[in-house]
């Protein structure tokens, strides 16, 4: 069979891609409904493909694979944009999810602060700690 260059490919695969976000967008757009109905229908493949992974140890495998290379390159190249605009538009979201829990810290006696190290700080920290659990669990139903 013959193929054409893989750095033909890949410049394909680029060039399409950079093409290809208004076809993302109209794809993704009205999306929500479908992709709800098939993701909850899909737990048990999910799990089970999961759990494949799990016992086969891929996760390990991958990062073993990628390297530690791979991983700066990506992280310092790709990662200072993609933070900042994901931070950006996640901030509505996080302020909404984080709501109850300042909500519940803010209605929360903690006592006088004690001095640096002392067991009443380390109580104030295991207070908070119980809380956040607390708040958190009530918001995933457990």
């Amino acid at each position: 069979m013959q193929v054409r260059p893989i750095s033909d490919s890949q410049e394909k695969f680029k060039t399409r891609a950079q093409n290809a976000r208004e076809d993302y967008k109209r794809g993704v757009t009205n999306a929500g409904p479908r992709w709800l109905e098939a993701a909850a229908a899909s737990g048990e493949a999910w799990r089970g493909g999961v759990q494949e992974a799990v016992t086969s140890g891929r996760f390990e495998k991958g990062v073993r694979a990628a390297g530690p290379q791979k991983y700066q390159d990506r992280a310092s190249q790709l990662g200072p944009e993609r933070f900042a605009t994901g931070v950006a538009m996640g901030a509505p979201e996080w302020g909404k999810n984080f709501a109850p829990f300042q909500q519940a810290l803010a209605a929360e006696n903690l006592g006088t602060r004690g001095m640096r190290g002392s067991d009443s700080n380390a109580q104030r920290s295991l207070q908070v700690m119980r809380l956040m659990r607390r708040v958190r669990n009530e918001r995933l139903g457990g």
